[in-house]
């Protein structure tokens, strides 16, 4: 993940050629952080020195984020981590957010190690662990809920299922098996425990099984793009079906934006055709369905990537 050094100041100019992921990752940076000033935030515990300790003592479950105000990474982390505190709030969760200006604070960024902006530490009873997970509100809330709790949601009826793919923000995955203590679902749930990124379920209910045309050991990626549904047809091993949430969790042509950078340059597939399209010319309808169709070829070897060519941001990409 980008973060701004501690020792330097935003404003300092970058010259000479870039590579095509460390540039397009500053160019989505910064393209958000100049839309984000605006933030809700109240959901998000303001924390100091005074109150700290005490904040972090009486809350099981709590995130933390280091920033610095002109950091241009914490500016576009900023609407993506109040929306996650404000969906855990809304949900009921004991899981808290707060956060710490570590220019105003700085013996307190100093005392937990902080070197680069934002860092994100997350305490469980006190005892603080890196956070690792991506940064958008979708993948902050699944990574904590993943963390807090068991690495799989207990899906007893349809009526279960079929919510917990409606609340998934765009992918959801659930593992069909009859005996939840076999090789097969564990297998399932170590991948399901090291894949924060993304909601896991798990079944052993007929009913569901029945509803979704599934035969035991099975394991189904749902999404709400592309073709809805993807099922993993390779042999359970976790590496196999790491690779398979990975490559099917992204839409066959992804278009890249703030959202989507992190997911393009931290996935498992590492080369990338890009498509330069102009929206305003009406390429991405006329060329889409033709780079889809290519793309089903290469889904597991090569990431179809579009950038809007339109958008001023993108002009030194």
């Amino acid at each position: 993940h980008g973060r701004c050094k501690a020792s330097e100041h935003l404003g300092s100019s970058h010259t000479g050629k870039m590579i095509w992921p460390k540039l397009a990752l500053l160019v989505a940076v910064v393209a958000l952080a100049t839309g984000a000033e605006d933030v809700d935030d109240k959901e998000v515990i303001v924390l100091t020195r005074a109150n700290f300790q005490e904040t972090i003592s009486s809350n099981e479950f709590i995130l933390v984020e280091f920033y610095a105000p002109w950091c241009g990474h914490c500016k576009a982390l900023a609407p993506e981590y109040a929306k996650a505190a404000k969906t855990l709030a809304e949900s009921g969760s004991a899981i808290k957010l707060g956060k710490v200006d570590a220019t105003e604070e700085q013996e307190l960024a100093e005392s937990h190690g902080v070197r680069g902006y934002p860092t994100l530490k997350f305490f469980r009873n006190g005892n603080p662990v890196e956070y690792n997970g991506g940064r958008t509100a979708s993948e902050i809330v699944n990574w904590l809920n993943k963390k807090t709790g068991p690495p799989a949601k207990a899906l007893e009826s349809v009526e279960d299922a079929k919510s917990f793919v409606e609340k998934a923000a765009s992918v959801a995955v659930i593992g069909f098996f009859k005996d939840q203590t076999s090789d097969a679902a564990k297998v399932f749930l170590s991948v399901a425990s090291m894949v924060d990124d993304y909601p896991f379920g798990i079944t052993s209910s007929e009913d569901v099984f029945a509803e979704y045309k599934v035969e035991d050991g099975k394991v189904v990626l749902f999404k709400q793009f592309d073709e809805g549904r993807a099922d993993f047809e390779g042999e359970l091993k976790e590496e196999v079906l790491k690779k398979f949430v990975s490559s099917n969790a992204l839409p066959l042509v992804v278009e890249f934006n703030h959202e989507t950078a992190q997911k393009i340059f931290g996935g498992e597939i590492k080369s990338h055709l890009l498509l330069f399209l102009s929206k305003e010319a009406g390429h991405f309808d006329q060329h889409l369905e033709s780079a889809r169709t290519v793309a089903k070829e290469f889904r597991d070897q090569l990431l179809f990537v579009t950038i809007n060519a339109d958008e001023e941001d993108h002009d030194r990409i």
